[in-house]
């Protein structure tokens, strides 16, 4: 009877604990829980659209940089300092052009001394040439001895040797004192000077940077899904931002090797000269992707809840609620990505009893 006893109370606990278990959570209450009330459904006079699927072209819109395709940056071939710059930022220059002058004066110097030089060993090898002439007559009168005959012919070759050397240094002293004038090797325009007047020059760094504004290129990094159904020759669309237009460019260049970190590849586009485009500017290329079947609707016939969006669709001669999913705007409608079918009435013009919107 004890343990009869126990178990009853035992049951009873339980059941009391239930019970406030669901009083708390509003089981007995009837206040509306948090979200969307439901509403009554009315029946609707109003406007209706029917939805259908439309084929939606989409573009893909791909950032990218406008190029030059001929570029250069100017160095020097010679250690010097810099004694003049004819050009500065944004000039105009024609190939042949002198762009930069390097000082002369150590190479004159050299040109002088190789001057010197010639004309001592020309002196010297006249005079041997004279000796070898007369030993070689005594000896063929046995008055000289053959190892005489043969100093005066080593003395003349190794003098003739020497003014070969020596015209080939004054040569190259010449084609030195040539890179002293640092010339245009393409018609363009001056992007950067990187010396000033006084600035001492080493070969190989760059003192001036050029392009050529009528061979200009769009790149873009596509992605290689993409890219791989691009062609050469093949027209497509690219806008410029910065200067209002858009115009055909024609794919010239696929690069054949894959970015491995951003899964895309390199399209270069030539395009026509536009007046303002430069090197740099900001570029979008219009890739279409290919057609699908979607429905598109207006935005303003899509309610917002908070995060939720949603429609009224007649069903049965009464309005209901209907969630949809978006997707992207196209051509200034909304693309329903789901919860819409073909066939579907809208009820456009449809108030809700609880027009709860946040």
């Amino acid at each position: 009877m004890q343990n009869k006893s126990k178990l009853i109370g035992s049951v009873i606990a339980l059941t009391l604990v239930i019970i406030a278990v669901l009083y708390m959570a509003g089981v007995f209450s009837d206040k509306q829980g948090a979200g969307l009330k439901n509403e009554q459904q009315k029946s609707y006079n109003g406007p209706l659209v029917e939805v259908a699927l439309q084929t939606i072209t989409r573009t893909e819109h791909v950032p990218g940089t406008v190029i030059a395709k001929q570029n250069t940056q100017i160095s020097s071939r010679v250690m010097a300092q810099v004694e003049r710059l004819n050009v500065r930022a944004g000039d105009t220059v024609k190939q042949g052009d002198l762009l930069i002058t390097l000082q002369q004066d150590d190479f004159a110097a050299q040109l002088a001394q190789s001057d010197a030089q010639i004309n001592a060993i020309q002196a010297s090898l006249t005079q041997a040439k004279k000796q070898l002439a007369r030993v070689d007559n005594m000896f063929s009168k046995n008055l000289v001895s053959q190892s005489e005959l043969d100093g005066a012919k080593a003395r003349f070759d190794n003098l003739s040797a020497n003014l070969v050397m020596a015209n080939q240094q004054q040569a190259q002293v010449k084609v030195s004192l040539g890179f002293t004038r640092i010339t245009a090797p393409i018609s363009g325009v001056v992007v950067e000077r990187l010396v000033e007047p006084g600035d001492m020059v080493t070969p190989g760094v760059p003192l001036i940077a050029l392009y050529n504004p009528q061979q200009l290129q769009v790149e873009f990094n596509v992605r290689e899904t993409q890219a791989i159904k691009l062609a050469l020759g093949q027209r497509l669309q690219v806008s410029l931002p910065a200067l209002k237009v858009s115009a055909d460019a024609l794919v010239s260049e696929i690069v054949p090797v894959a970015d491995k970190a951003a899964r895309s590849l390199l399209i270069r586009l030539e395009i026509d000269s536009q007046s303002g485009l430069i090197p740099g500017l900001y570029a979008q290329l219009q890739l279409p992707l290919d057609s699908e079947q979607g429905i598109l609707v207006q935005p303003e016939w899509i309610q917002q809840f908070g995060q939720l969006s949603m429609v009224y669709v007649l069903e049965h001669g009464t309005v209901a609620r209907r969630f949809v999913r978006l997707g992207e705007v196209i051509d200034a409608k909304q693309h329903v990505v789901a919860g819409l079918n073909s066939g579907d009435k809208l009820a456009i013009n449809y108030i809700s009893a609880n027009p709860r919107r946040y």
